[in-house]
């Protein structure tokens, strides 16, 4: 605070000058003291209370011999300190709020630091412990995180496409395999560091950019997947004997391991790692297998019946996005010889899905078109093709010709009885109308010649005392019109003469 000359050279906002009158201004947070006179007044109140606490010290019973007090000014000084303390100051209140919002960035960021570190720990110790040469292992961490970081900013950035990332994954992992074939300090090491290695880059790359890669895959692959999600949910009717597999669901062991087997289809999606996918598919056929063998006595198991397996358990898990995950596996996984197989063998069943037709199921293009249309068809129709004595094809094609006619036969005699029925209502409903019409007419006209009673239908006897009179007319009929011998021989009828009248003049 600087020196005035005299109270009217420096203007002050309050307009207050220091209670001591030394010249200077005062200031509310000091009491109205300036800074000079308050630290002077705070020093002489720090003496007295220190000889205060020296004398209450020097006492042999602990209890004081002598009362100082202080003065009535320097108690209002501390009440007015402390009160100012307490006071809400906006600036320092923004001060610390920024103050804690920086150490609670400050603190997130540790945590995801020693999340990372944690992360890259547990990866190191369970890939990389086996190394036999620490120089190796500081290698492949450093190179490792080196790649995972460039690669993480690449992955941030929208405008790089998903094939730059994948490029630069080969590329990467290309680069790795050289390295550990070229550089001494990896001579010592186990034929299967490569894997170890690769095993380890995708568990620290994935953690962090999982979602960056496989939402562009997903977005791209998009409509595809949506296809063959609907393809499957139209396919749900699919039974294990039209796929001419050994599955059996009614046996219990061979129900649990199907169920199994669709959780680990299911929860390939699930998994972030290239590995952890492949895990789930090699889950799945381990189940697969174990279902074969509950539901056949046959201990053999060979492609022919664990792709058609597969396919029912595609069929009835319907996994999500099961085209982008493919594809995410088809371009960042570098799977063995065995996984390499089962994941070819996985979108062999999609495949066949996609371009499933009638006669790859037996049946009839009439019944598949039924069957995708939601309307039922006859369960003995499988019997006749799975479990039939027929011999050959041409008897079971027939079979179907005679059961599609008979079905039609069927339904045309439903349709006849409906409206045969239907005919018979309107026929008495209109017999009644007319008789009630009649017998109106009768009553407003009592003198009109009444008709015949009209005939109901639904009486036997009537019906057959018409047929019979019918019949007599008939017979009549035809008496009348015969030509006999008898009648030939009768002379000409008379033809009829005109008798002219005469008049009385021609007489």
């Amino acid at each position: 605070m600087l020196k005035s000359q005299s109270p009217s050279s420096n203007p002050r906002a309050d307009g207050e000058l220091c209670r001591n009158a030394c010249g200077f201004y005062g200031n509310k947070i000091w009491d109205g003291f300036c800074s000079k006179c308050y630290r002077e007044v705070y020093q002489q109140a720090r003496h007295i209370q220190a000889a205060y606490d020296g004398k209450l010290s020097s006492t042999p019973d602990g209890s004081p011999t002598a009362s100082i007090q202080s003065s009535p000014s320097f108690s209002n000084f501390q009440e007015k300190r402390r009160s100012n303390m307490n006071m809400r100051n906006p600036i320092r209140q923004m001060v610390n709020r920024a103050g804690s919002l920086r150490s609670t960035s400050n603190s997130v960021l540790s945590s995801l630091i020693n999340d990372e570190n944690a992360l890259e720990n547990e990866a190191a110790s369970k890939h990389l412990d086996v190394m036999t040469t620490d120089d190796a292992r500081l290698d492949i961490k450093s190179q490792v995180k080196s790649f995972a970081n460039s690669f993480h900013k690449k992955c941030s950035n929208k405008n790089i496409h998903i094939d730059a990332l994948i490029q630069e994954y080969a590329l990467c992992k290309d680069t790795f395999k050289k390295r550990i074939q070229t550089n001494p300090i990896y001579r010592d090491e186990n034929e299967d560091l490569i894997l170890r290695v690769r095993d380890y880059l995708e568990k620290i790359v994935f953690s962090r950019d999982y979602a960056f890669i496989f939402n562009r895959i997903a977005i791209v692959c998009e409509d595809k997947d949506l296809s063959i999600q609907n393809r499957i949910s139209s396919l749900h009717w699919i039974t294990t004997h039209m796929l001419d597999t050994v599955l059996n669901e009614n046996i219990p062991l061979a129900r649990e391991a199907i169920y199994k087997a669709i959780n680990s289809l299911i929860e390939i999606d699930s998994k972030t790692t290239p590995q952890g996918k492949i895990h789930s598919i090699m889950e799945c056929k381990t189940y697969i297998e174990d279902a074969i063998r509950a539901s056949s006595s046959s201990s053999g198991i060979n492609a022919d019946s664990f792709l058609p397996a597969l396919i029912f358990i595609v069929l009835k898990a319907k996994p999500p996005r099961l085209h982008s995950n493919i594809q995410f596996l088809s371009q960042f996984s570098q799977p063995s010889g065995e996984q390499l197989y089962y994941l070819a063998n996985l979108d062999s069943a999609v495949r066949f899905i996609e371009l499933l037709q009638a006669q790859h199921l037996g049946l009839s293009s009439d019944d598949f078109s039924l069957y995708m249309r939601g309307e039922p068809v006859l369960p003995s129709k499988f019997v006749a093709l799975f479990d039939s004595s027929l011999s050959n094809e041409s008897n079971n094609e027939q079979s179907r010709k005679r059961f599609i006619l008979y079905h039609e036969l069927d339904h045309h005699c439903e349709k006849f009885d409906e409206n045969l029925l239907d005919f018979n209502r309107h026929l008495t409903q209109t017999v009644t109308d007319v008789q009630e019409l009649l017998n109106g007419t009768y009553a407003r006209f009592p003198n009109f010649e009444k008709l015949p009673q009209l005939i109901d239908i639904d009486n036997n006897e009537q019906l057959e005392d018409l047929s019979t009179r019918i019949k007599h007319q008939k017979n009549i009929n035809e008496i009348l019109d015969q030509s006999t011998s008898e009648n030939e021989q009768l002379p000409e009828p008379l033809a009829p003469e005109i008798v002219q009248q005469q008049t009385n003049n021609d007489s």
